[in-house]
Formats: structure tokens, sequence, C-alpha cells
């Protein structure tokens, strides 16, 4: 059962684990509003980007949304071009990108974020899912409807995963046994949190599973925030 619980003040959830680093080293605007930041990976301290990847620096993305390392395993993600899952003992790495073909036409999804748990990992797309079996590496990779969009998306339990609608009040339960969508619901009363615009995601706690939320609401054109916690 999922619960919703209103906070006052949002907590700061740090990693255990400091095996990598990603150290900037510039940035370019190839075209106008396009930023694409580069960095080099130490491991352990060691600047292992080349060995990696053939070049000096690679074009990463890094925010909040994006965790980066296992907080007790031997498990980076690397937020590149190539979506890595890399194990950092042996350099062994995961290609977790998941491609849509519609139309006649090929496009990768797009990244929206990534969270470890003691025995996977889970990549959030915009409108795709991508689980992984850290002992195999075997994944599966869930995908949705064209206008589909996530905000965020967290494991429930072995079997279910909570999905959260982007600029929307919609969640999703998706069933990893039956392959689909089994419910769909508001996640608050619009009548108590009227003005609804977005929720945003704010951390997810590795031990607990707890989950942080920022309710918007826009009136006004004015933001209210209201936090909560999903465990």
């Amino acid at each position: 059962m999922i619960q919703l619980e209103k906070i006052e003040n949002l907590e700061i959830y740090k990693n255990l684990n400091q095996k990598i680093e990603f150290v900037y080293k510039g940035w370019e605007e190839p075209n106008r509003g396009q930023e694409l930041v580069y960095y080099t990976l130490l491991i352990d301290g060691i600047d292992r980007t080349r060995e990696l990847f053939s070049v000096d620096t690679i074009q990463c993305t890094l925010n909040e949304k994006i965790q980066t390392e296992h907080p007790t395993k031997n498990f980076a993600y690397i937020p590149c071009k190539d979506f890595l899952l890399l194990d950092t003992l042996n350099f062994n790495k995961t290609n977790l990108k998941v491609y849509f073909r519609e139309n006649g036409n090929t496009s990768q999804d797009s990244l929206v974020g990534s969270f470890f748990y003691p025995e996977n990992h889970l990549l959030i797309n915009k409108r795709s899912l991508v689980l992984t079996d850290l002992a195999t590496l075997q994944n599966k990779k869930i995908k949705f409807e064209e206008g589909f969009d996530i905000e965020w998306a967290f494991l429930i339990d072995t079997t279910q995963i909570f999905i959260i609608q982007a600029f929307s009040n919609i969640c999703f339960i998706y069933d990893l046994e039956k392959q689909k969508i089994i419910d769909e619901r508001n996640i608050v009363d619009k009548f108590l949190y009227p003005d609804f615009f977005r929720w945003v995601y704010r951390g997810q706690d590795y031990k607990s599973n707890q989950l942080q939320l920022e309710l918007l609401q826009k009136k006004d054109d004015q933001f209210i925030s209201t936090y909560f916690k999903i465990n």
C-alpha cells in the first residue's frame, strides 16, 4: 500500500559509496539552447576516461534525479550518450539505451533519472523504464505509448513499479509479471489541492525507499510548494 504524507521540510539523502567522481572539463553550445557539458571519470581517484571510452572527456548529464553510484556495491551509472551501467571492478559496460521505431523513424528515448536499489538498477526515461538485475545484468525494457511522459518511477516491491506522470496528478502501477499497467489514480485530491501544476521529484532514500516530492500549485502566476513523502 502506497502512503502519502505531508512533511514540512525535505531531507538530504547522501550516498555512502564514493568510488567514482565526475570532474568538470568544460562546455559548449553547438546550437542555440543546446548545452553540452564534458567531464572526466575518476574511479578510486584514477582517471579512467580514455581507458573506458577511448577519448579524454565524455559528455554527460548530471543532476539531482540521476544517481550515478550504488551506495554499497561496485556499480555506477554513467549518464553519457550510451546510458551505461558500469561494473567498477572489472569495467564491464552494459548499454541501457531504449529505441522507438515509429512512423518509419527510429529515435532514442531521453533520460529522466537513475536509481540504485539493493539488487537492481532502475533507469527512468521519458516514456520507458529499464530494470536491471545487478547479479545477472539481465534487464527488462518497459515501453509506453507515445505521449507518455514520466516524472519519476520507483519499485514498490519485486513485482510492481509506481510511475508518476509528468505535469500531471496521475500515477500508475505497472505489474512486471503481467507486463501492463494495472491501476491508474490521482495522487492527491484535486479539491484539497486546487490549481494543480505538477509534481517534482526531490529525492529518494536507498535504505527506506522513501520518496520525496514537491507539489506545485500555480495561481495568478504565483507558485505554492507543498512537500510530501511516499512510503
